[in-house]
């Protein structure tokens, strides 16, 4: 059993699944991120910008930031430049009469156009307007002479869009075409979007730029564009891409353009453009809106040549896990040739602390890569990326700028050290050296909090696509889905177990009331609750915002919060009513015979029952006391000798009542019988000597304790036994201080029950059922309000769960119920087994008696004192002077004594005591007649 809850604990659990295509053995490059921000001067700064376009000149050494997004929401056209030698920023002079600028535009496609000394521009491609309208122009800013020109394009082109993925590797170069005169470039744009059309990655575009930009030749560079068709990947906006040589990179984004950090996806492709098929690669970061992507630049390693990074983007931290690495700074790693992602935590910037620092995550980050140094004295020791503006994931527009730093060396796990690490001290600003920059890889991919993960093979690995559409590789691409359920399916399934809680601890007080009726109503109501939020959980499923329905599976039991429910729900709601329902009616079955059986056993008269004034008459014949060898019909020769005399009511009420004050014999006259209907309680009391027992007594019906005296009143009544009474009292002799004396017949005394015990085996198992439901799911509700509700929530049914098993255990603690496993574990524990033996151990039974002989039944007695052994020591004198103790004792030398002495003796001692008749009213006995 408690495996089998261990199991089911695991299945409420929420379990987190991570991807098998994460790389821990990728070698990299040693990174740092440097804050630039402190360092830059100049009046002439943007102001916070999303998503603006960035490019880069080594002749002038001015980094271009253009358009983007104001905090007002609105696109913005001015241009911006900083020279990274000075660390100035400063405003573009064109030419006179070169000083018209693009429309404003934000999220434009973007890259340098550097093609010998035809061209040294910087270019961009469509965008999102002011209006918020999509362009379909192409603009080219010239480094040179800094002033804007219209690139002349062909008929043919895609239609306007923004967000599109693409751009140029700065490292490919011009190409000469027969056709176009001129060294040419190509870009590349996939997807993007053109008002409310989202279109997919498959949809590829290249443009081709030739001709002249210059002073003199503002309006003769032209472009080109043809369309190729790559496969049949996805729509895609708000994700991040880059160009590595002539593949595109498209990493996270929504397929709905109502961007928010939910409906981001974990997936990434690459689209071949050469080959015109592309791959999806296993997913492993989490799932990021507008990260910047940038390609690995840096020359040290042939291996870094196909790496591309993923920096910065923003994600729902409530739905995913990614072990806190985006907040330190974290660097993706992508080989595009492997297909797999590396996970890695560079340095930070010490500053004057020495506490490292990193960029905020943000989204809209403008990103470019160089193949050297773009500040410091040391360009050749480093390859960098500049990192601007964007907004975090509070809405803050920023306008930072931030440098990640590639130094030239490699580092793996079983080699963190590279070369340049130094004396370990970390150094901060644009001179740092890389001393003391160590990488932390990280083991495992992010994965989902409150969701799981679904995959036909059951791991991630890549896919690829062909270009006639078709998909290929080792298995399928990981769907991580966040599911959703209504509000009403969380609030009943709550509400329904708070209910059934407070049931069970009602149901536990045995005293029935009319509030236990009360709440065997909310129970049921409780009840319908429950089925009608499992029905919701089916009818109301739906995945997340911008999430996308897998096609060929439905959105049922694909999470472990789904599976745990099931199971749950099944045996709370479904086994334990039936379980109930029939054990219902077993017992029901069996009560009729039981109660049949009761009957029979109510009309055989008991050892109780037959008191003097109270049995019924026999059929004379022969009595059946003794055997018939020692029967006799006269009186002994001699009298019984006296031993003792007990008083008339020790152990019961005086037997003078229950004999005819005439002589009329029993064993005279025809059978009669009767039936006593309104027999009044017989209320017996204890004897001096059974201590503090408070069981009631029976009256004793042996003829060992009738008195001499008694049996001189009738010898019609008692002759016939006489002999066997006189051969009972010298086979055997009783005094107060035997056990024969004190322990009485107690067939009609009811054993001392202990205060809990064991249910039925078939009960304990219910109710172990029962409770095992109900905590698992009781830890399926807390887990839930943990990832999906207030703390506030989580915090009051974490109370009420815990009151509920504190109230159960109190409950327990007092025996309540009586019938229960718990109630009788703290019974055992709270009484020591040598304490419970000496109530619970059956004593020795009597020899049976001459009378009782007559209705044999089986007895179960108890004597006077209720602990062990059953004697004890007495003083000299204590039979005659203690409470309750025998009248007179007299010696075995009586036994020489004739009967004239005797009878002298007993007169002396009737005349001694003192003799007060009292008169009750008697009760009036009905009897019936059955004949």
């Amino acid at each position: 059993m408690a495996r089998f809850l261990s199991l089911l604990l695991l299945l409420a659990v929420p379990h987190v699944v991570h991807a098998q295509n994460i790389s821990t053995n990728t070698p990299i490059p040693p990174l740092q991120w440097i804050n630039l921000s402190n360092v830059l001067q100049g009046t002439a700064h943007p102001p916070p910008l999303k998503d603006a376009a960035i490019g880069y000149d080594e002749t002038s050494r001015n980094i271009i930031i253009y358009g983007g997004e104001s905090e007002g929401g609105f696109a913005q056209g001015q241009t911006y430049l900083l020279n990274l030698d000075t660390l100035s920023w400063s405003v573009p002079t064109p030419p006179s009469g070169l000083q018209q600028t693009p429309p404003a535009r934000s999220a434009a496609l973007a890259g340098e156009d550097f093609a010998a000394s035809n061209r040294h521009a910087f270019v961009i491609i469509g965008g999102k307007g002011s209006d918020g309208k999509s362009l379909s122009d192409v603009w080219a800013f010239d480094f040179n002479n800094q002033f804007w020109s219209p690139v002349i394009v062909s008929a043919g082109g895609p239609s306007g869009r923004w967000g599109a993925s693409g751009g140029i590797d700065i490292r490919t170069p011009p190409l000469q075409d027969t056709v176009v005169p001129g060294p040419n470039n190509t870009f590349y744009m996939a997807g993007g979007v053109d008002g409310g059309t989202i279109h997919p990655l498959s949809e590829v575009w290249r443009l081709h730029l030739s001709g002249t930009l210059s002073s003199n030749l503002p309006n003769s560079s032209m472009g080109s564009w043809d369309r190729l068709s790559i496969g049949s990947f996805p729509a895609r906006v708000g994700l991040g891409s880059t160009v590595v040589g002539q593949q595109v990179i498209a990493v996270g984004g929504c397929d709905t353009t109502q961007l928010n950090g939910t409906c981001a996806r974990q997936d990434s492709f690459v689209l071949n453009i050469e080959r015109t098929s592309g791959i999806s690669p296993g997913a492993c970061p989490a799932p990021r809106l507008g990260p910047a992507v940038t390609p690995n630049l840096n020359p040290f390693s042939s291996s870094f040549a196909s790496q591309a990074f993923m920096l910065l983007g923003v994600f729902n931290q409530s739905i995913w896990n990614d072990d806190g690495g985006l907040g330190k700074g974290e660097v993706d790693v992508l080989d595009i040739n492997a297909g797999t992602w590396t996970r890695v935590l560079p340095s930070g910037d010490p500053g004057t602390s020495g506490v490292e620092s990193f960029p905020v995550p943000r989204e809209g980050a403008s990103v470019l890569s160089y193949q050297m140094g773009l500040v410091g004295p040391s360009r050749n020791s480093s390859a960098d990326t500049i990192i601007f503006g964007g907004r975090d994931s509070s809405g803050n527009y920023l306008s930072e700028v931030w440098l990640l730093r590639a130094y030239k060396g490699s580092v793996t796990p079983s080699n963190p050290r590279w070369a340049g690490f130094g004396n370990g001290r970390l150094q901060s600003g644009i001179a740092a050296d890389g001393s003391g920059v160590k990488i932390e890889y990280l083991s495992r991919c992010a994965s989902t909090i409150s969701t799981g993960t679904t995959t036909s093979s059951g791991s991630s690995s890549p896919t690829s696509t062909d270009p006639s559409g078709g998909t290929s590789g080792a298995g399928n691409v990981v769907r991580i889905q966040p599911y959703e359920a209504s509000l009403l399916h969380k609030l009943f399934a709550a509400l329904s177990l708070i209910t059934l809680q407070a049931v069970v601890l009602i149901f536990r007080n045995p005293n029935q009331s009319l509030l236990t009726y009360i709440f065997v109503a909310v129970g049921l109501g409780g009840y319908g609750l429950g089925a009608a939020g499992f029905a919701l959980a089916f009818t109301t499923i739906s995945l997340g915002s911008g999430i996308e329905k897998p096609p060929s599976s439905s959105l049922h039991l694909h999470t472990g919060h789904g599976l745990a429910g099931l199971i749950f729900f099944i045996f709370l709601y479904v086994l334990v009513p039936i379980w109930m329902l029939v054990t219902a009616f077993a017992e029901r079955t069996r009560e009729p015979a039981r109660r049949s059986q009761a009957g029979a056993n109510d009309d055989a008269p008991t050892n109780s029952e037959l008191l003097p004034d109270e049995k019924s008459e026999q059929t004379p014949g022969p009595s059946r006391s003794v055997p018939h060898s020692i029967h006799n019909g006269s009186p002994p020769s001699s009298p019984r000798p006296r031993r003792q005399s007990w008083g008339p009511s020790l152990w019961r009420r005086s037997l003078e009542a229950g004999f005819s004050s005439d002589t009329e014999s029993v064993t005279s006259g025809a059978p009669r019988g009767f039936e006593v209907v309104n027999r009044p309680p017989r209320h017996r009391q204890p004897s001096g000597n059974t201590g503090t027992t408070e069981l009631p007594q029976p009256a004793s019906r042996s003829l060992g304790e009738i008195d001499w005296l008694l049996r001189r009143r009738s010898l019609n009544l008692v002759g016939e036994l006489d002999y066997a009474l006189t051969q009972a009292h010298h086979a055997r002799l009783s005094t107060p201080g035997t056990a024969d004396i004190l322990l009485a017949p107690t067939d009609d005394i009811p054993q001392p029950s202990p205060l809990a015990k064991l249910p039925t085996f078939s009960d304990i198992l219910l109710h172990t059922f029962t409770q095992a439901s109900i905590l698992g799911l009781s830890v399926l509700v807390l887990v839930e309000l943990w990832i999906r509700a207030s703390k506030v929530f989580f915090i009051l049914f974490l109370i009420w769960t815990v009151a509920f098993y504190v109230i159960l255990l109190l409950l327990a603690w007092s025996y309540r119920p009586r019938v229960s496993v718990l109630s009788t574990f703290f019974y055992w524990l709270r009484n020591p087994r040598s304490t419970r033996s000496l109530s619970e151990k059956p004593l020795t039974p009597l020899p049976q008696s001459p009378l009782n002989a007559h209705h044999p039944a089986p007895l179960q007695n108890t004597g006077p004192y209720l602990h062990q052994p059953l004697y004890r020591t007495t003083a000299t004198d204590e039979y005659s002077t203690s409470h309750m103790g025998p009248r007179s004792v007299e010696a075995d030398g009586d036994d020489e004594i004739d009967e004239i002495t005797r009878q002298r003796r007993i007169e002396e001692e009737m005349d001694r005591r003192e003799v007060s008749i009292v008169t009750m009213p008697k009760r009036r006995l009905w009897v019936t007649n059955p004949s």
